[in-house]
């Protein structure tokens, strides 16, 4: 492995720029050296390369590594604590979580915090105890967090779209807030435009002039900084709430309020409760309709440490290796013979069990097992984990995870 910042940047560069060549054949060794050296390397730069690298991995063989690049990403971090963002299209979402769900990486030791909301009820029930916990933290409008909003515009806004286009009106209580958002900066730029063109500008051409080629992506506003100044100095009640924007700032500054809704039992399966509201310039608050905050594991308790193995119960495999596993058969007082292990690898196991507080179930290797089927065991479910003198392989790296030489 390449240690020096400099060297490393430039040879994921080149990594980068050969990725469309990589890409033809999927290989999760890639996505795993790229995993590594996103989440261990000290060089900023580095790591942004490697993620990028690992992005376009991903969007060409999504379904072969979404499921490992979530497995091998949750579980390969030493944070205290694991949080998991999920910001992503909705279309994606609900296949990223069903295969972090396939993998066991939403649930108790997860905190899983989404940007979009997902139909928790097409997941399958079995899975619902895993869900449960969620947090979904989306934008709103200004009726959602009790703020004020144009109520004559917004009903002048629902008569013309039923006026005029019937059959795409979904009701007034199933509006998204983005097509609301999205009437707000339009309804800006129209009063924006309008004042642009109702002033004196000392100009022979019209105040809608553009220059360049017919097609869109190739002409210019002529008048764009008085359209920009126009544009900040419009404010007023919007149908989301009060507007106002600012030059060289990218989102609107008055008027900005978050929703945070947790997944929680309901009488339909699942579904999303408000449980926080934030208003800009304010802080988050608790809603007028107070709801419990339930966490991952279905708990009351914040979760306040890290993924944890306490409790659970391990499936170890060992196979018999002088001076690492050292097996013998002993016969007791009463004439029964057993099995006693000891060596390395058994001092191992139960300093890590009294450390981790796992429950382990240690299962000894047949006699002609080899360490090639060791290796498949652990990736075909038969043992969780395997501690033994195993050589770390390429072959082997693309069925199992290895921890230092571990596996």
């Amino acid at each position: 492995m390449i240690n020096i910042p400099s060297t490393l940047s430039i040879l994921l560069r080149h990594v980068r720029s050969l990725i469309p060549f990589v890409i033809i054949l999927p290989n999760t060794r890639q996505a795993l050296e790229l995993i590594h050296i996103w989440a261990t390397s000290l060089d900023e730069r580095s790591r942004v390369i490697a993620f990028v690298c690992l992005f376009h991995l991903i969007r060409k063989h999504r379904k072969e590594m979404i499921a490992v690049v979530l497995r091998v990403v949750l579980t390969h971090s030493s944070a205290a604590t694991r949080i998991v963002v999920l910001w992503a299209e909705p279309i994606y979402r609900s296949l990223i979580l069903q295969k972090a769900l396939d993998s066991n990486v939403v649930g108790p030791y997860f905190t899983w915090i989404l940007s979009g909301s997902v139909p928790l009820n097409s997941f399958d029930q079995t899975f619902y105890q895993n869900l449960i916990g969620m947090l979904l933290i989306e934008l709103a409008v200004g009726s959602v967090v009790n703020a004020p909003i144009n109520a004559t515009l917004l009903n002048a806004a629902y008569s013309i779209w039923q006026q005029y286009v019937p059959e795409s009106f979904p009701g007034s209580m199933n509006v998204d807030n983005y097509a609301l958002f999205a009437f707000d900066a339009t309804w800006t730029l129209i009063q924006s435009l309008q004042q642009l063109c109702a002033s004196k500008i000392n100009i022979s051409s019209s105040c809608l002039s553009f220059i360049g080629s017919s097609y869109c992506f190739d002409r210019r506003f002529i008048h764009s900084k008085l359209l920009s100044d126009a544009v900040s100095r419009t404010e007023f009640l919007g149908v989301s709430g009060p507007i106002q924007f600012s030059f060289n700032v990218t989102h609107r500054i008055t008027g900005l309020y978050y929703s945070a809704k947790n997944a929680q039992p309901s009488s339909n399966g699942l579904s999303f409760v408000p449980v926080l509201e934030y208003f800009h310039h304010s802080d988050w608050r608790i809603p007028t309709k107070e709801n419990i905050i339930i966490w991952s594991g279905n708990s009351l308790t914040q979760p306040i440490g890290g993924a944890i193995l306490k409790g659970v119960n391990l499936r170890i495999g060992i196979i018999e290796s002088v001076p690492f596993t050292i097996v013998e058969k002993v016969i007791d007082a009463s004439g029964q013979t057993t099995i006693q292990y000891s060596g390395y690898i058994h001092d191992l196991i139960k300093l890590l069990q009294s450390n981790m507080g796992f429950i382990p179930t240690i299962e000894l290797a047949p006699s002609n097992q080899t360490y090639n089927g060791l290796v498949r065991a652990v990736h075909n479910g038969v043992y969780d984990i395997v501690i033994g003198d195993v050589t770390v392989t390429a072959a082997r790296r693309e069925l199992v995870d290895f921890f230092h030489c571990y596996i």
